[in-house]
C-alpha cells in the first residue's frame, strides 16, 4: 500500500479494544475517499447511509451484542453486487436485468455480520474488460501512478484499498478481475474455486467462469472474509456441495510447480521477482510448461463471449444504445459463435483440467506471475515482454485465465515494486475446492518470504 494504513485484521482489533469505533473508522474512510476522489474509485458513496450503519454497529457493541469480529468495519462493494440500499449499474448505461432493492447473498452475509457497506466501486462496464478504463463514469487511476491502469474489472475496489480508503473490498473474477487489479495495485486478491462462493445477486458475465471473492490488505484479512463467501446457497445451485470455510494449517513442505515456457512469457524484471520470491520462500520448486497455451486463451474467449451474449441478448435487443460501442461489438461477436465453436472450447477446457490434475506431477500449488509485465498506461495499446508484442488487454489476462478455465482457487500476493515503482504480484493456484489449504500455504509461503528477505 502507499501508506502505512491499518489492515482489516488490525481494524477489528482496534474495535474490540475500544481504540476505535465504527463511526471513527467510517469517518476516516469518508475523509480519505474525499482526499483520493481523483482516483475515481467510487460510483456512489453516501455519507449518511455509511454513518447510520456505523452508529448501529457501535450501539450493538456497547450493548454486548457484537455480531462478528468484522462488525463495524467499512468494506467497499463492486458495482455488480446487488445492494438493497444502493443502485447497481455495472457501470453501464444499460439498466441491469435483475430487480433492485435486494442484496446479493454475500452482501446479506456481510450485513448479518455487521459490516458497514461502504458505497459501490467503479468497474469495467458489465465486468467485460481487464483494465478498468471502460466504465461509463471514466477510468479508475492507479494509486501508485495515476498514468497507469488499476487493472479490471474490480479496479475501483483495488484502488480504494491501495489508497487506504478501506481495508477490504468485494470483487468478481471471470478471467482475473480480482487478481489483475490486486496485483496492479499491490494488494491481495482471492478467487475461490468455482462453486464454492455464491454468485446469487452478482450480475453475471459468464456463468461457468464467474467467481466472486475478496480483495484486502493482507492474507489474514482474506481469512477473516472468506467465511462470508464460501458455503452452500440454495439460490445458487453451483454451490450445492460447497463446504463452509474452515481455517486449516499446512505444516509440510510446499511443493510448487512454477509454470514457464512458450505461451507463459514474462518480462525479465517480473521473472526475476518471482524467482527471487520462490527462492526466499523455502518451497520445493520445479519448473514445468504447458502446451498450446494460446488455444486455451482462445477457448476462454469463446466461452466468455458466448455466455455474455446469451445473458445480455434481451437487454441488447431492448436497449442497444445503453451499451458502449466496444461492449456491443463483443456481445454481437459472441452471438455469432456457433455451437461447434463453444463445444470445442469446452473440450479444450476439459483438456486443460486434465493436464493440471494428471500431467504436472506432485504439487501443492502452481505459481506464475499474476501479470507478465507491470500495469500498462491508460492509453497503452501494446506491451512488449518475452520477445513478444501483445495487446495490453491480453497481457493483463495472460496468466489469470488459467484459474477460471480450470475453476481452481487462486490468490495473488504482492512481492515487490518494479524499477519504475509499480507493484509486482505473484499468483498461487491451488487444487479444486482446497481453498483453505491454498490460503494456509500462501500465509506460510509469505511468512518465509518476508523472513528470508530481511
Amino acid at each position: 500500500m502507499l501508506k502505512n494504513n491499518k489492515n482489516l485484521t488490525e481494524q477489528c482489533a482496534d474495535l474490540a479494544s475500544g481504540k476505535e469505533t465504527s463511526v471513527s473508522l467510517t469517518i476516516k474512510a469518508l475523509d480519505k475517499a474525499e482526499e483520493y476522489s481523483y482516483l475515481n474509485a467510487f460510483v456512489v458513496l453516501d455519507r449518511e447511509k455509511s454513518l447510520d450503519q456505523a452508529m448501529a454497529s457501535d450501539k450493538r457493541r456497547a450493548n454486548g451484542n457484537c455480531l462478528s469480529p468484522i462488525d463495524g468495519v467499512p468494506i467497499a462493494v463492486k458495482d455488480n453486487y446487488l445492494t438493497k440500499d444502493y443502485p447497481t449499474t455495472a457501470c453501464s448505461g444499460a439498466l441491469p436485468l435483475e430487480p433492485s432493492g435486494q442484496d446479493a447473498t454475500i452482501i446479506a452475509n456481510l450485513r448479518a455480520a455487521g459490516v458497514v457497506i461502504f458505497g459501490k466501486t467503479n468497474m469495467d462496464e458489465w465486468a467485460f474488460s481487464p483494465t478498468n478504463v471502460n466504465s461509463n463514469i471514466g477510468p479508475v487511476l492507479n494509486p501508485h501512478n495515476t498514468n497507469h491502469v488499476t487493472g479490471g474489472s474490480s479496479g475501483g475496489s483495488a484502488a480504494a484499498i491501495a489508497s487506504g480508503i478501506v481495508s477490504a473490498g468485494l470483487g468478481s473474477d471471470t478471467g482475473g478481475s480480482i487478481r489483475m487489479p490486486a496485483a496492479a495495485c499491490g494488494i491481495y486478491g482471492f478467487k475461490p474455486s468455482y462453486g464454492r462462493a455464491s454468485r446469487h445477486g452478482v450480475l453475471p458475465l459468464s456463468w461457468s467462469l464467474d467467481a466472486p471473492g475478496p480483495l484486502a490488505s493482507s492474507l489474514k484479512d482474506i481469512e477473516l472474509l472468506l467465511p462470508y463467501f464460501l458455503g452452500e446457497d440454495s439460490k445458487d445451485l453451483s454451490t450445492a456441495s460447497s463446504a463452509k470455510f474452515k481455517v486449516v494449517e499446512h505444516n509440510e513442505a510446499i511443493n510448487v510447480i512454477h509454470l514457464t515456457g512458450e505461451g507463459l512469457e514474462r518480462s525479465d524484471e517480473i521473472d526475476t521477482a518471482v524467482k527471487t520470491a520462490l527462492e526466499a520462500s523455502s518451497a520445493v520448486v520445479k519448473e514445468a510448461g504447458l502446451s498450446h497455451v494460446d488455444n486455451y486463451y482462445e477457448a476462454w474467449e469463446a466461452i466468455i463471449f458466448s455466455e455474455a451474449a446469451s445473458y445480455h441478448q434481451p437487454l441488447l435487443k431492448k436497449n442497444p444504445g445503453g451499451f458502449s460501442s466496444g461492449l456491443r461489438a463483443k456481445l454481437e461477436a459472441g452471438s455469432q459463435l456457433s455451437a461447434l465453436d463453444v463445444l470445442q472450447a469446452q473440450r479444450l477446457r476439459s483438456q486443460l483440467m486434465h493436464t493440471f490434475a494428471n500431467e504436472l506431477g506432485d504439487w501443492d500449488i502452481v505459481v506464475t506471475p499474476t501479470l507478465p509485465v507491470t500495469a500498462p498506461t491508460l492509453n497503452e495499446e501494446e506491451q512488449e515482454f518475452g520477445g513478444k508484442k501483445v495487446h495490453a488487454h491480453k497481457s493483463m489476462l495472460w496468466f489469470c485465465v488459467l484459474g477460471n478455465m480450470t475453476g481452481y482457487p487462486c490468490v495473488t500476493i504482492p512481492i515487490g515494486l518494479s524499477k519504475s515503482g509499480l507493484p509486482i504480484g505473484m499468483m498461487l493456484m491451488g487444487k479444486p475446492n482446497e481453498d483453505e489449504k491454498l490460503l494456509a500455504i500462501a500465509i506460510k509461503l509469505e511468512s518465509a518470504l518476508k523472513k528470508n528477505s530481511v
